[in-house]
């Protein structure tokens, strides 16, 4: 597995990383295997897996051992991550810093681990680091306690050890606003995306235990305010209450951009706060703000951060400006754009959410249905079930396989078709009760209206104009219909041949 993390770990540096790498190897002499090994997968983009690397290096290194040599690498790329952090980010700087006062501790040199115990409460408050400003509060007790209490009265110590007391409360209010906002994502990815009020009522446990905690809680720090808007705002985004979403994301967006010394080091929250907003602003058709956040989600494509990091804000965007095209039926632009991506960005990359990879696939695949090329078409829809471990309660993923349907249809592909419907019909995301918009759609696909007269089609169009008004209504039918407007396309089967 050695050969396998190293590939994955170089893949994920970025430039300034790997040249610092390479500068710290200079310092040591002798035969540098691990260093052929770094740049052979560097430099090659073929190799992606640990047999394609083991074959290439025997041939440059056939007395030496991979796998040895894969390891010593591995500790290597770390050491040399790690020491890049520490001047670049505080929770490094800090757990550095811990390190170097137990040393000081250790040889009982206690001034100069005083004085450093001091520096990092500085940068643990201003990073509001609650776990880190415990154990150095802590650290000072101890100090303290060793020292007899020199110089220190009976208050300053009770005021030491109530400041202790309130930020473990702190700590474990934190901690609660973390657990419920985990068993969140926990049930929307295992359950799949409330489709009824009824599913929405699984999830008033966590929503009144949210409030209160919010009413309970004794600081509005930075971590608790964003964890509560992050919560709301993915609860409002799963109930399809996107309005009520897109303000809550707001919100989280304007605390990020007060705080950007508080942000994490790549800023995933920061990224996934604009990634909520575009998704919200697509589905409530306000197309015309999206540039504005694409803007914002380009800045941080920066050398500083990860390329793993770097390749999700680019996918973002690519998504973003492919949507975008879509919307306004500029296809053959769309089209065009799709051939200028790099090849690197139509892969599936390690690290990069599988959701943005299955949404990238979608969107290529609807630019090229679009333009009724439906091999090409067919080409990306089918990489939507091939990213990673398929999730068949994906929206995307469902939006990816109906849209299929939807081509084999145009296609004339009856056959294929019915063992697709099957399929669908079978999978694990099915087990709940079907949305209306996919049962109406099979309803269609089995009613075949490119076979029947005019006026059956007219019948069965004012059969089903409830359902279809039903749906365009429903604020949980628009998650699945914000990627693709199966109603509409009912309606044009339909009414084709009755105009």
């Amino acid at each position: 597995m050695s050969q396998l993390d190293v590939i994955k770990l170089i893949k994920s540096m970025s430039k300034v990383e790997k040249r610092k790498f390479k500068l710290s190897t200079k310092k040591q002499a002798g035969n540098k295997d691990y260093l052929l090994l770094f740049d052979l997968i560097d430099r090659n983009n073929t190799i992606a897996s640990p047999s394609s690397l083991k074959e290439k290096y025997n041939k440059m290194q056939p007395l030496s051992s991979i796998d040895n040599t894969a390891r010593y690498l591995l500790n290597m790329l770390t050491d040399s991550l790690i020491q890049s952090k520490i001047k670049e980010d505080n929770l490094f700087r800090l757990f550095h810093g811990m390190l170097k006062v137990k040393i000081l501790h250790e040889r009982s040199l206690n001034e100069e681990g005083i004085k450093e115990l001091k520096k990092l409460h500085q940068v643990a408050v201003k990073s509001q680091n609650q776990l880190m400003e415990y154990f150095i509060s802590r650290q000072e007790l101890n100090y303290a306690s060793e020292l007899n209490f020199k110089g220190l009265t009976e208050k300053d110590l009770i005021q030491k050890q109530v400041k202790a007391r309130e930020i473990l409360k702190d700590m474990l209010n934190t901690q609660e606003h973390y657990s419920l906002h985990e068993i969140l994502k926990y049930r929307l990815i295992y359950t799949g995306k409330i489709s009824s009020e009824e599913n929405k009522k699984r999830l008033n446990d966590l929503v009144l235990n949210e409030l209160g905690l919010i009413t309970g809680r004794n600081k509005n720090n930075y971590e608790s305010k964003k964890l509560h808007l992050l919560f709301q705002s993915f609860f409002f985004m799963d109930c399809g209450d996107y309005k009520s979403a897109l303000k809550t994301f707001h919100e989280l967006n304007k605390l990020f951009e007060q705080n950007t010394d508080l942000w994490n080091s790549p800023p995933d929250d920061y990224l996934s706060s604009l990634e909520g907003i575009m998704d919200s602003l697509k589905t409530i058709k306000r197309d015309d703000e999206m540039p504005f956040y694409i803007e914002k989600t380009a800045s941080l494509d920066i050398p500083v951060y990860p390329e793993f990091f770097r390749l999700q804000v680019r996918k973002t965007i690519l998504i973003s400006k492919l949507y975008l095209l879509i919307a306004a039926n500029h296809n053959v632009e769309a089209v065009n754009f799709i051939k200028t991506i790099e090849p690197s960005l139509l892969r599936v990359n390690n690290g990069i959410n599988d959701e943005k990879q299955m949404e990238l696939f979608f969107y290529c695949g609807l630019c090229y249905y679009k333009m009724e090329k439906f091999k090409s078409a067919n080409r990306y829809l089918n990489e939507v079930v091939l990213v990673g471990k398929i999730n068949f309660r994906s929206v995307v993923c469902k939006a990816s396989r109906l849209l299929a349907m939807v081509i084999q249809y145009e296609d004339n592909n009856l056959e294929y078709l019915q063992y697709a419907v099957r399929s669908y019909k079978r999978s694990p995301n099915n087990k709940e009760k079907l949305l209306k918009t996919e049962i109406i759609f099979f309803k269609i696909l089995k009613f075949n209206p490119d076979k029947n007269s005019n006026i059956k089609n007219e019948i069965m169009w004012n059969r089903i104009l409830p359902i279809i008004s039903a749906i365009e209504k429903s604020k949980f039918e628009m998650q699945l219909t914000k990627y693709f407007d199966f109603t509409g396309w009912i309606r044009t089967k339909l009414k084709v041949k009755i105009k």
